[in-house]
């Protein structure tokens, strides 16, 4: 499948630049005028193409030196004495977040997890090896039974807010509400005469709490009007001196002598009634008074089968979540008392949401494979590299858009979804990238995807066997106690100054950070070009340095590279039989206005 891949383009197009400047050392090297530019991984060899050592202290950063300050080299945390920045020295030093070698729990220990005490909190883990920390961001999605209740949300909006007594509304942890009124289902009793003589009825609670008791009398009493069982007329004068006798008298419901079956036999347990909510009880049992009453449950209690009028999944864990019903109940996102589309609130009760969501890349650096020239001695041209991507994704060209601009665009945004249709464009974004709006122009045609999600787990990581040991180390998208997407696997064929590339089995997948996101974070692409390609593909001639000449020979063990592969590059494709070369690229991206021509 070919497609204009923009984005890959304008990478591999700050890839291929190996630039000489005065600004001093970037990511990992020093400039290339005076000085060759190195950023050695713990894989690679020891060398300076001439035969020679590097000399750690001479000032001059050389394979596989990780930084060299000349006599400065100290105990300043920047440049270790051994020329290495010292990730795994039990420091953390100035460009560290943690350090590997500090013992878990202590200051400087880089985090395996991210738990925080609130739960509108969402923590992740973000970075790889020594950069390792955890990002936060919060919960501002209602969303029942997560435990948060975001800012400005009432228990209207989400459940997981606390109750509010009298708003009129049958809410979660109430029994009642004193503003809705008498008579209607939820209302608070105020009187609880049930209409039965041998029952004592009590009002209990206070306020959204009330609920009438009614509790059997057992206890022969004159003149309450109750001949409990076993009472007889001299200790009750409330008993007829005709009960038992076996004859149904006048006054009489039943009689307690007579044989169960028979008629006027006084029932001892009731049928069911066969509806849950009006369940059938005895009354008045051991009594010539008794009788099989149904009466309707009006006080949500939960396990008893019924879901009173009034009552909610919210409220009685026996009623089913409604859409429609104007309360937000498990499972829902919305409910605005309606199940009419095109409201914010869709008939299955879905937040309505943008057609687009779109996050640009802000930052972005290639990771493995590392990338060599010959300048005077075989050099890591890399973070030259990175720092061209940098630039491109930051800084306008003469149009007053940003050089370089890459964004997932989630059609709609549903990242609690098992998947959404994802876009990856490379839209128009003006200057500067703190507030840009980017705007895909009419005629650009995106790259249709899907993103894959994930709530726990790893949604994207680099293929074992398949990189060196750099530093930074790659970073993967995992779910940790939030989401991961990755998307679905692409061939991909684009156009670079003239030279088709071709990337294959890309993929692209990242971390959600807030709910909704508003950021994503642990951001990865790979893909991966075929030792054919490479070596039949010209890099151009306005190149510096390496124009004119193929693309494997700037890779780590391709024909005429500088750089030994080391067993590592190339390394096998999909197939697991053809060579080339995984690439591997760290980014975040963050929410920003865009719209399509």
């Amino acid at each position: 499948m070919q497609r204009n891949l923009g984005w890959a383009a304008a990478l591999l197009a700050g890839a291929l630049v190996v630039g000489c400047s005065d600004d001093g050392p970037g990511e990992g090297d020093g400039g290339l005028d005076g000085a060759v530019g190195l950023d050695a991984g713990a894989g690679d060899a020891a060398t300076d193409d001439g035969g020679g050592r590097a000399r750690c202290g001479n000032g001059v950063l050389e394979e596989p030196e990780e930084c060299d300050e000349g006599g400065a080299n100290s105990e300043d945390g920047l440049c270790l004495p051994d020329c290495r920045f010292g990730c795994g020295d039990g420091r953390v030093n100035a460009v560290e977040a943690c350090d590997t070698a500090i013992a878990e729990g202590e200051d400087g220990a880089c985090p395996t997890s991210c738990d925080d005490p609130d739960p509108c909190v969402q923590s992740v883990l973000t970075g790889a090896a020594c950069e390792v920390e955890c990002d936060r961001s919060m919960i501002t999605a209602f969303v029942a039974g997560d435990g948060c209740c975001p800012s400005g949300a009432t228990i209207a909006d989400d459940p997981d807010c606390g109750a509010v007594c009298g708003n009129g509304m049958l809410e979660s942890g109430e029994l009642c509400d004193t503003a809705i009124a008498a008579g209607s289902p939820g209302a608070c009793p105020t009187a609880c005469d049930d209409g039965e003589q041998c029952t004592t009825d009590t009002l209990e609670g206070a306020a959204c709490r009330a609920q009438c008791a009614h509790a059997d009398i057992t206890a022969p009493m004159n003149g309450d009007g109750c001949c409990p069982a076993g009472a007889t007329p001299t200790n009750d004068d409330d008993c007829s001196a005709s009960c038992g006798n076996g004859v149904l008298d006048s006054g009489e419901r039943c009689d307690t002598a007579i044989a169960a079956g028979a008629a006027g036999a006084c029932p001892t347990s009731c049928p069911p009634s066969g509806d849950a909510c009006m369940p059938a009880r005895l009354a008045n049992a051991g009594t010539c008074d008794a009788e099989c009453r149904t009466s309707a449950i009006t006080v949500p209690m939960d396990g008893d089968g019924c879901c009173p009028a009034g009552a909610n999944a919210n409220t009685d864990a026996d009623c089913m979540p409604v859409c429609g019903n104007g309360v937000l109940e498990m499972g829902e996102e919305c409910d605005d008392g309606g199940t009419m589309a095109g409201d914010g609130c869709d008939a299955m009760c879905r937040r309505e949401r943008a057609d687009r969501t779109a996050f640009r890349i802000e930052t972005l650096a290639l990771r493995a494979p590392h990338l060599y020239a010959r300048v005077i001695i075989c050099a890591d041209v890399t973070s030259q590299v990175n720092n061209e991507l940098t630039s491109s994704l930051t800084t306008a060209d003469s149009d007053g858009n940003l050089g370089l601009s890459i964004a997932n665009v989630f059609r709609p945004l549903d990242q609690r979804a098992a998947s959404t249709p994802l876009e990856i464009t490379f839209p128009d974004c003006t200057a500067p990238a703190s507030s840009t709006t980017c705007t895909l122009p009419a005629g650009e045609m995106p790259i249709e995807s899907t993103a894959r999600n994930q709530s726990s787990g790893t949604c994207l990581a680099p293929r074992p066997g398949t990189f060196a040991t750099y530093s930074p180390a790659i970073t993967s998208a995992t779910a940790g106690t939030g989401q991961c997407y990755a998307s679905d696997e692409e061939t991909l064929s684009f156009d670079l100054g003239g030279v088709t590339i071709t990337l294959q089995n890309a993929r692209i997948g990242a971390t959600y950070s807030g709910l909704p996101a508003t950021r994503l974070i642990n951001g990865l692409v790979s893909g991966f070009i075929d030792e054919a390609t490479a070596n039949a593909t010209v890099i151009p001639d306005s190149v510096a340095v390496v124009g004119g000449r193929p693309l494997a020979s700037i890779l780590p063990g391709g024909t005429g590279s500088c750089r030994a592969g080391g067993g590592t590059y190339p390394s096998l494709g999909p197939d697991g039989m053809t060579r080339g070369w995984w690439f591997y690229l760290n980014f975040t991206a963050r929410e920003v206005p865009y719209r399509v021509e």
